[in-house]
C-alpha cells in the first residue's frame, strides 16, 4: 500500500500583481511510487483589494536537482480567477526526477496563496 506523501508549496504567501514564484526542487525518485499527484491550493485577496488577480500553477522539470528546470509543455494547471477560490486538482507531469511548482499571479490584484502537493 503507498501512502501519500504532501509537500508544502506556499503558506500563505503574499505574491505581488504580475510576479512568479517556484517552489524548491521536489525529489520524486522515492516518493512518487504509484505516479498520483493532486494539488491543494487556497488563492486569496490581499490589502483590502478586492480582486486578487489570476493565478496559474504550472510545473517544471528537471533531469537533476540543481539543474535548469524546464516549463513543461501543456503544464499548466489550476488557473484561478480574480475572486480567488480553493480546489484541489489532479496532476499529470511528464516522468522526471524533480520538479517544481511555478505560481503566477497576473496583474490585476495581489494574492494570498496556500498551496500543497500531494504525491503517491
Amino acid at each position: 500500500m503507498a501512502l501519500i506523501t504532501t509537500i508544502p508549496i506556499h503558506r500563505s504567501k503574499v505574491m505581488a500583481a504580475g510576479t512568479s514564484l517556484d517552489s524548491d526542487p521536489i525529489d520524486l525518485r522515492e516518493i512518487a511510487e504509484v505516479g498520483s499527484f493532486s494539488l491543494s491550493y487556497n488563492v486569496g485577496t490581499s490589502g483590502g483589494i478586492a480582486t486578487c488577480g489570476t493565478t496559474n500553477f504550472s510545473y517544471l522539470g528537471c533531469a537533476y536537482y540543481d539543474g535548469t528546470y524546464v516549463a513543461v509543455t501543456a503544464g499548466t494547471f489550476g488557473t484561478v480567477g480574480n475572486a480567488g477560490g480553493s480546489d484541489i486538482v489532479t496532476i499529470s507531469p511528464p516522468l522526471m526526477p524533480f520538479i517544481k511548482i511555478r505560481t503566477s499571479v497576473g496583474s490585476s490584484g495581489t494574492s494570498v496563496v496556500t498551496a500543497q502537493l500531494h504525491v503517491r
